[in-house]
C-alpha cells in the first residue's frame, strides 16, 4: 500500500527535501494495527489488537486470533504468522496490491 510514511520512533510524518514522503506503508500499517487498541481508530472504531496488553500472558490462541480478525478487517492477508509467548513473526501483504 502507497501512503504516507511515518517515524516508527517517534510517530510523526516523515519529510524529506521534496516534502512529505510517499512510499510503501504495508509494514507501517501491520505495526500500528498491533499497537492501537480498538476505538483509536475514527474510521475504523474496531480495530485494533492492543499488543501491549498482552505481555507475559502466556494465552496465544486469544492474541493469535485477534491479529488475523485486525489484518482481515483492513485487507491484509497473512501467509505465515507464528506466535509464542514473547514472539511474534507474521509475514502478511494487501490481498489487493491497489489498496
Amino acid at each position: 500500500m502507497i501512503g504516507i510514511q511515518i517515524d516508527s520512533e517517534t510517530g510523526d510524518i516523515l519529510v524529506g527535501k521534496n516534502g512529505v514522503s510517499i512510499g510503501d506503508t504495508s509494514q507501517q500499517n501491520q505495526y500500528l494495527i498491533l499497537v492501537s487498541h480498538p476505538g483509536e481508530w475514527k474510521e475504523s472504531p474496531l480495530l485494533g489488537v492492543g499488543i501491549g496488553d498482552y505481555v507475559n500472558d502466556n494465552e496465544t490462541d486469544f492474541i493469535r486470533h485477534s491479529i488475523y480478525e485486525n489484518f482481515r478487517m483492513d485487507g491484509i492477508e497473512i501467509e505465515k504468522m507464528t506466535v509464542n509467548p514473547g514472539d511474534i513473526k507474521i509475514a502478511a501483504q494487501y490481498k489487493n496490491s491497489e489498496k
